[in-house]
C-alpha cells in the first residue's frame, strides 16, 4: 500500500514537471508578443489615387503599453490654428500622460495627410546641412504645419537631422494624388516609394520596412489582406470611403494577437473630409468636415488656452463624435480584449514560470529522497 502511494506521488510529480514544461511555450509566445507590441508594431496604413479621388486610411492599433491601451478614453481630435508661416492642421491621437499631446496622424488645410506604422529601429544618416532637427521638436506636428504637398515633404525629410535612427515609417498623400511611403534604407538613406500625381494606384504598409522586408514582420497577414482588397479598386468609382472601411474592418484587431484597434480613420485630402470609426465598430462612421472644424477653431482662437510650441489648439474627445451606444460598446470590447491579453500574455507566463520552478524543485526533492533511500539500504 505504501509503495503504491509512493508510485502515485512520483507519477503526479512527473505529470507536474511535464505540464510545467509544456506551459513554457506560453512564455515564448508572451515574450514574442511583448517585444512586438511594446513597440506598437501593429498599425496598418494605405492610400490610393484614381482619377480625381484620393484617400488615405489608418488603423490605429496598440498593445497594453500603448497610451490608448493604458487609457482608451484618452483618444482626441486636435485642431491647430494656422498663421502666416504655418498651415492649420487637424490631428488624431491621444492625451499623453493625461496632459500632453500625442499624435497618430493628421491632415492640414491644404489636404496633405499622413500616418505612420512602427518598424524595427533602423539607423538613418544625417544630411550635410540639415535645416530641421528632430531632437527637441515635434516633427509629427511640424511636418504638416510647414508643408503643403508630398513634394515639399520629401524635400523637408531630405533636410532633416533625424537624431540617428527611425523606429517608424511614414505614408503621405496630398490633394493632387501624390502618394509616398518614406522608409529608412539599408544604407541609412531614406527611400521614397511613390505614386506620382496623375498616376492611378495604391500603396499599403504595416510593420515591415518597405525598403527592406527582412526588417520587421514579413510576411504580414494585414499587409496581404489590405493589398488584396485594394487590388479590387480598378477605377475612380471603386475608390470610396466605404471601400476603405471594408479594408479597415479586415485588418483591425483583435483578429489575433495582443493588440487592439482604438480607432480607424480615412482621410479625403481632395474634399478635406475625415471618416472615423471607434474601437473596431464599423456600424457607425463619423464624418468630420476638416475645413469647417479648422475655421471654427480659428474663430475660437482668442479663447483657446492650450498650446504646443506656441501654437494654440482645440481638443475634442474622439468618443464625442459617436452615439452613446457605440462608445459604450467600444469600451466593452476594449475591456474584454484587455482581460484576455492580461491573462494570455501576463498571467499564463507567470503561471508557467511558477510551474517550471515548482516542477524542478519537486523533481530534485524526489531525486534526493530516492538517493538517500538507496544509500540507507546499502548501509543496512
Amino acid at each position: 500500500m505504501k509503495n503504491r502511494k509512493y508510485k502515485s506521488i512520483k507519477l503526479l510529480c512527473f505529470s507536474f514537471i511535464l505540464i510545467s514544461f509544456l506551459f513554457s511555450n506560453s512564455i515564448v509566445l508572451a515574450a514574442q508578443s511583448n517585444i512586438q507590441f511594446s513597440k506598437n508594431l501593429s498599425c496598418t496604413n494605405f492610400a490610393a489615387s484614381f482619377g480625381n479621388t484620393v484617400l488615405l486610411g489608418n488603423s490605429e492599433d496598440g498593445g497594453l503599453d500603448h497610451p490608448l491601451g493604458i487609457d482608451p478614453l484618452s483618444s482626441q481630435m486636435y485642431y491647430f490654428v494656422g498663421d502666416e508661416e504655418h498651415y492649420a492642421c487637424a490631428f488624431i491621437g491621444w492625451r499623453w500622460k493625461g496632459v500632453g499631446v500625442g499624435i497618430g496622424g493628421g491632415m492640414n488645410d491644404q489636404g496633405l495627410c499622413y500616418d505612420q506604422t512602427g518598424i524595427p529601429d533602423t539607423p538613418v544618416n544625417t544630411p550635410p546641412n540639415p535645416t530641421y532637427t528632430v531632437a527637441g521638436n515635434f516633427v509629427q506636428k511640424d511636418v504638416l504645419t510647414l508643408n503643403a504637398n508630398v513634394s515639399e515633404v520629401i524635400d523637408f525629410f531630405m533636410s532633416c537631422d533625424w537624431a540617428g535612427n527611425w523606429w517608424y515609417q511614414w505614408l503621405f498623400a496630398d490633394a493632387f494624388g501624390d502618394i509616398v511611403i518614406i522608409s529608412p534604407g539599408i544604407d541609412g538613406d531614406l527611400v521614397f516609394t511613390r505614386i506620382n500625381a496623375g498616376e492611378d494606384g495604391f500603396l499599403t504598409q504595416t510593420n515591415f520596412n518597405r525598403a527592406n522586408n527582412k526588417s520587421g514582420e514579413y510576411p504580414c497577414w494585414r499587409y496581404e489582406a489590405s493589398y488584396d482588397l485594394l487590388s479590387e479598386i480598378e477605377s475612380e468609382e471603386d475608390l470610396t470611403p466605404s471601400k476603405f472601411n471594408e479594408v479597415l474592418d479586415a485588418v483591425h484587431f483583435p483578429k489575433c494577437g495582443g493588440s487592439f484597434t482604438h480607432y480607424s480613420n480615412t482621410y479625403d485630402p481632395v474634399n478635406k473630409m475625415m471618416y472615423l470609426n471607434y474601437m473596431g465598430n464599423f456600424e457607425e462612421t463619423a464624418t468630420i468636415n476638416i475645413t469647417k472644424e479648422l475655421q471654427d477653431t480659428e474663430l475660437e482662437a482668442d479663447n483657446l488656452t492650450e498650446e504646443v510650441q506656441g501654437t494654440k489648439y482645440k481638443a475634442v474627445p474622439v468618443a464625442d463624435y459617436f452615439s452613446e451606444e457605440t462608445a459604450e460598446n467600444g469600451l466593452k470590447n476594449y475591456k474584454k480584449w484587455k482581460g484576455t491579453s492580461i491573462f494570455v500574455y501576463r498571467v499564463l507566463p507567470i503561471t508557467a514560470i511558477v510551474l517550471i520552478i515548482g516542477g524542478i524543485f519537486t523533481g530534485i526533492y524526489f531525486l534526493i529522497r530516492k538517493l538517500l533511500k538507496r544509500r540507507k539500504s546499502l548501509q543496512t
